[in-house]
C-alpha cells in the first residue's frame, strides 16, 4: 500500500492567484491584452486566452488608441514590467490593470528609489528571468545581474551599490552571497532580502517531505522558476525525484508499490494540475493521504452558503437601495447600500450589470426580500487584511497605533486581526510603564499569526535588535576600513560654527572648520551644503572615543602651487596687507597665499618702524623674490618695485652688484641673497610661532 502526502504549501501563492482572478475578471471586457504570459504555467495561459484574452510579446505589437476610441486594457503580468512600459501603455491609449505581484512590486520601489540617489543596482538571480527583466527596467537597464560568488569581483568598482534578489531565488544562496558582500569591506552597500516568503515555506516542506518519502512528486510547468528549484531542492535530497507538468506524464514513471510519496507544487501550479495527480494517484495505488488539503480543495465548490463564508458573483442590477447579485445558487444575493463600500460613497453606476463581486454572507436568507444578504464591504476589509496578514507572514514589518494597555502587554489592530504585543516585546530593555505607549505608532514583526481566531502575537524588540546587530555590523566594517589618509565618502548633515558633521556609512565624523579651505572662512557653509555628499581624507580616528576627524582641503589643490605657475620668481603682483609685525609685513597675494615682505624691503629707504609705512588692510605693489617650496613660504619685495619704477623700461642697464650701491638691485648676487632669505624665513618663523601662541 503505498501513502501520499500533499505539501500543505502546494498551488497558487498569493501574487500568483491575485494575477489569475485580475486576468479572469478582465476578460469579460473583450478587448484585453497580456504583455508576456501571465505566469508560468501553459494550461492556466491556455485557459486565459479561451476567455478572450490576447497575448503579445510586448506594448510595441500594440497599436495606438484612436481619438475618441473606447481604451482596451493591458494586463501587466505577476512578473511586473519595466517603468518604460507603463509609460507606453499609457501614451498608446490603453488602459493600464497591474497584476504584479506585491512583492515584485516592493522590489521595483527599492530599485526605483535607491537608484535616484545614486546607487548602483546589483539584481540577484537569473538573467533572462521575466521579473529580473522587468526590475533591471526600474533602473534604466543598467542593473548589474549576478547568481554566483565569481560575479562580485567587479563591484568593488563601485562606491555605492544596492542589492535586492529575485523573489523566487535560493535562499540558503542568497544567505552565503551575502555574508560574502558584507566581507567585501565595499563603501557603501545595501542589502535587501526580497525573496518572497512562500519560496521559504515551500522549500523548507519540500526537503522535508523529500526526506520522509520514498520518492516525490514535484507538479509544476517547465517554465516555472519556482517548480524548478523545487525540483533541484528535492533532487539533491532523493534521487527518486519526478517533475511533471499533469497526470498524463506520471503513466511513464515506475513508482514503488508501497512506501510514501509526496506531492510538491510550484507557486504558479493551478489547483486542477494537483488534483489530476492526487486522484490519479489514488487511483493507480488505491490510497491517497492528506485530508485537509484535499477537503479544503473540494469545499471550494461544494460546500452549501453559510453566514462568514466569502462567495463570488456578478451584478444582476443596482440601484439607490444596493446591489442584486447572481451568486450561482437557487437564490440571489443582495448587498444593501450600508453594505456596498469599505471606503466613499455608494453609487449604483459604479456597479454595472456582469461586473464580478466578491461578499461575504452575512444572512443565509432574507424573509422580506426573499434572497441571500451580502456584505461587498466585509469582504473588502477582509481582502486588505489577508493581503496584509500574508506579506506579514514573511516576515515583513507593520506598523499598528497602540488602542489599549493590559496586564502583560499592548493591543491594537490589523484589519480584523486583533494583536498583542508582549511587554517582553516592546524595547530592547524592561519598560516599567505600559501607559505612555497607548496612541503611539509601533513597526512590529508578527511572531505567531492565528487564522482560526483572528489573532497576532508581534514583536518590536526582535526589529530594534536587528537594527542594532546591523548598526554594530557597519560599525564594525567602519572601523576596519576607515584608517588615517584613506578617502571617503561622507554626507554632510549638520554645520556647527567649529566645523561639518558628516555622516561616513552612518557613522558621525567631524571636519574641522580648519580643514575645510586653505583661505580664511568664518562658517562651514561657505565650503560645504549640508545634505550633499563630498570626498574626504581621514586625518584621524580613536574607536575608543568614537571620532573621527576628516579632512575636506586637504584633497583640495593647494593655492600655493597655484600661485608659483600663475605669479613665477620676479613676478610683480597686488595684494593686501593682512598682518604687521616688528620684523615685517605678512601681505596675501592670493586667497590662502601669503609672503612675507622684511622690514628692510617695505620702502626704498631706511625705515626703522613699518608700521609707519604699512597697515592692515592697505593695498600694496610686491615683487615676488623667492618660493620656498617645501616650506610653502614666499619672500615678497615692495623696495624692488619702487626701483623697477625708478629704472628705464625701455632699455634695461646691467645689474649692479650689491656692494656698489646703497639700494637691493634686481638681481644680488648669491651670498647676499641666501643671507637675505635666511633673515627672512627666520622671521617667517617667528612669525608662525607668534601666530600660535
Amino acid at each position: 500500500m503505498v501513502k501520499v502526502k500533499v505539501a500543505k504549501n502546494a498551488g497558487f501563492c498569493f501574487g500568483v492567484k491575485n494575477a489569475v482572478d485580475i486576468a479572469k475578471s478582465n476578460a469579460a471586457c473583450g478587448d484585453c491584452y497580456m504583455i508576456g504570459e501571465l505566469i508560468h504555467n501553459k494550461s492556466v495561459v491556455d485557459e486565459l486566452r479561451a476567455l478572450g484574452l490576447k497575448t503579445v510579446d510586448s506594448i510595441d505589437e500594440l497599436e495606438s488608441v484612436r481619438d475618441g476610441a473606447t481604451a482596451p486594457k493591458v494586463i501587466i503580468r505577476s512578473h511586473g514590467a519595466a517603468k518604460a512600459t507603463y509609460a507606453a501603455a499609457r501614451a498608446k491609449g490603453y488602459e493600464i490593470v497591474d497584476a504584479t505581484c506585491p512583492f515584485v512590486a516592493k522590489i521595483h520601489d527599492i530599485v526605483e528609489k535607491h537608484y535616484a540617489e545614486g546607487y548602483h543596482i546589483v539584481i540577484i538571480g537569473a538573467e533572462n528571468h521575466p521579473e529580473v527583466v522587468a526590475t533591471a527596467g526600474w533602473c534604466d537597464g543598467t542593473a548589474t545581474i549576478i547568481d554566483s560568488e565569481s560575479d562580485l569581483e567587479p563591484l568593488k568598482n563601485y562606491d555605492k551599490l544596492c542589492f535586492v534578489c529575485q523573489t523566487t531565488f535560493d535562499g540558503k544562496k542568497f544567505g552565503e552571497l551575502s555574508k560574502k558582500i558584507l566581507k567585501m569591506g565595499l563603501k557603501t552597500v545595501e542589502i535587501f532580502d526580497t525573496i518572497c516568503y512562500t519560496t521559504y515555506e515551500r522549500q523548507k516542506e519540500a526537503a522535508r517531505l523529500a526526506r520522509e518519502c520514498d520518492a516525490v512528486i514535484v507538479v509544476g510547468d517547465a517554465l516555472s522558476s519556482n517548480a524548478s528549484k523545487l525540483y533541484e531542492l528535492c533532487k539533491a535530497v532523493n534521487s527518486a525525484t519526478y517533475f511533471v507538468h499533469s497526470q498524463s506524464e506520471l503513466k511513464k514513471i515506475n513508482f514503488p508499490r508501497s512506501g510514501v510519496i509526496g506531492i510538491v507544487a510550484g507557486a504558479s501550479t493551478p489547483t486542477k494540475s494537483i488534483m489530476e495527480v492526487r486522484s490519479y494517484m489514488g487511483q493507480e495505488f488505491g490510497e491517497a493521504s492528506n485530508e485537509e488539503f484535499i477537503n479544503a480543495i473540494n469545499n471550494e465548490t461544494t460546500a452549501s452558503y453559510r453566514e462568514g463564508k466569502t462567495v463570488k458573483g456578478t451584478v444582476l442590477s443596482a440601484d439607490e437601495e444596493g446591489i442584486s447579485v447572481n451568486i450561482g445558487g437557487k437564490n440571489d444575493g443582495f448587498i444593501t447600500k450600508e453594505e456596498a463600500c469599505d471606503e466613499g460613497e455608494y453609487k449604483p453606476e459604479d456597479y454595472p450589470v456582469g461586473t464580478a463581486i466578491q461578499a461575504v454572507i452575512i444572512k443565509k436568507r432574507d424573509e422580506a426580500r426573499g434572497c441571500v444578504l451580502l456584505s461587498k464591504r466585509r469582504a473588502d476589509l477582509m481582502r486588505k487584511t489577508d493581503e496584509a496578514v500574508e506579506q506579514i507572514r514573511g516576515g515583513d514589518i507593520f506598523e499598528m497605533v497602540v488602542k489599549k494597555d493590559i496586564k502583560g502587554g499592548l493591543t491594537g489592530a490589523l484589519g480584523t486581526y486583533r494583536v498583542f504585543v508582549p511587554a517582553s516585546q516592546i524595547r530592547l530593555k524592561f519598560v516599567p510603564d505600559l501607559k505612555k505607549f497607548v496612541g503611539k505608532t509601533l513597526r512590529l514583526r508578527a511572531l505567531d499569526i492565528d487564522d482560526v481566531n483572528h489573532k497576532i502575537v508581534a514583536s518590536q524588540r526582535v526589529i530594534l535588535q536587528e537594527e542594532k546587530d546591523e548598526r554594530d555590523k557597519k560599525a564594525e566594517i567602519f572601523w576596519e576600513n576607515v584608517k588615517p589618509d584613506v578617502v571617503v565618502a561622507g554626507e554632510v548633515k549638520r554645520i556647527n560654527p567649529y566645523g561639518a558633521f558628516v555622516s561616513v556609512d552612518g557613522i558621525d565624523c567631524l571636519a574641522h572648520i580648519d580643514h575645510l579651505s586653505y583661505s580664511h572662512i568664518t562658517s562651514p557653509d561657505e565650503v560645504l551644503e549640508i545634505g550633499k555628499t563630498y570626498d574626504f581624507l581621514v586625518l584621524k580616528t580613536d574607536r575608543e572615543k568614537q571620532r573621527v576627524s576628516l579632512g575636506y582641503r586637504e584633497l583640495q589643490p593647494h593655492p600655493f602651487d597655484k600661485c608659483m605657475e600663475n605669479h613665477p620668481v620676479g613676478s610683480v603682483v597686488t595684494g593686501k596687507v593682512i598682518s604687521v609685525l616688528p620684523y615685517g609685513a605678512f601681505v596675501e597675494i592670493e586667497p590662502g597665499v601669503e609672503g612675507l615682505v622684511h622690514v628692510s624691503e617695505a620702502a626704498a629707504s631706511y625705515v626703522k618702524d613699518i608700521n609707519e609705512v604699512l597697515h592692515p588692510g592697505d593695498e600694496v605693489t610686491v615683487k615676488i623674490m623667492a618660493y620656498d617650496d617645501q616650506h610653502r613660504k614666499t619672500t615678497l619685495s615692495i623696495r624692488a618695485c619702487l626701483d623697477v619704477a625708478e629704472k628705464p623700461a625701455s632699455k634695461p642697464t646691467a645689474p649692479k652688484k650689491a656692494e656698489d650701491s646703497g639700494v637691493y638691485s634686481d638681481k644680488l648676487d648669491n651670498t647676499v641673497l641666501a643671507s637675505l632669505l635666511k633673515n627672512v624665513n627666520d622671521d617667517a618663523e617667528s612669525a608662525d610661532d607668534d601666530k600660535k601662541d
